[in-house]
């Protein structure tokens, strides 16, 4: 049971629950740890669990018929994952693996299913998760379209800095693989934008960045 974990219980899922609500909640959440790699549900399984990420980073994959995956989203600690087995119900739309060490609550669906059929609030909240979900979808949709390559990584460094820096150095959150799927792209596509970068003062050496002139890296954008 993951009761004790605040950040859950600050997330939107108990948002204004009441205490007994809260409580019964709380005991439907199954602690577990993945490593990295680990195949958490496939693309095509029976939707049994929405997931919540309380540590660590999770990938959801999609395969199309040749066997070629791609990530669709790469997710954080607070996010929730195919809660939409709620509403309805059948199989996964995506598979999932964890992309670091993870620690996540599992929520068996059919107990979920079953106490949101009975409170309102918690059906709102719901609709409130999968809505954050859609409007991220949307900004997805809309990088993919209006920015290139580097510009899409240039924006995820700045958002790395201090907002009043005039340098920076800092280490990736993620291995370049899992960032490259958060940014929509492909490895390649990223390496060539890290290299296109260096030209505004970009500095990458494994997962550490520095960048010598933030000004300067704005302009990409």
């Amino acid at each position: 049971m993951l009761f004790n974990n605040e950040q859950l219980l600050q997330s939107d899922l108990f948002d204004r629950l009441s205490i007994d609500t809260a409580r019964r909640l709380a005991t439907l959440a199954r602690r577990r740890v993945y490593v990295p790699g680990e195949e958490i549900f496939a693309e095509g399984e029976p939707g049994t669990h929405v997931v919540y990420v309380a540590s660590g980073v999770v990938r959801l994959t999609r395969t199309e018929s040749s066997g070629r995956d791609a990530d669709i989203r790469v997710c954080e600690p607070g996010d929730f994952i195919a809660e939409y087995v709620i509403v309805l119900g059948g199989n996964y739309a995506h598979g999932a693996c964890a992309g670091a060490l993870s620690e996540l609550a599992l929520f068996e669906a059919a107990a979920l299913r079953t106490l949101v059929d009975k409170c309102p609030q918690l059906q709102r909240n719901l609709l409130k998760i999968s809505a954050h979900h859609l409007l991220e979808a949307f900004d997805c949709i809309a990088g993919d379209r209006l920015h290139m390559a580097a510009q899409r990584v240039a924006n995820f460094l700045l958002r790395q800095c201090p907002e009043t820096a005039l340098q920076a150095t800092f280490r990736l959150p993620y291995k370049k693989q899992i960032l490259a799927g958060k940014l929509g792209l492909g490895p390649e596509a990223l390496s060539r934008a890290f290299a296109a970068l260096a030209q505004r003062g970009v500095d990458v050496k494994g997962r550490t960045v520095r960048i010598e002139n933030v000004v300067l890296l704005r302009q990409v954008c």
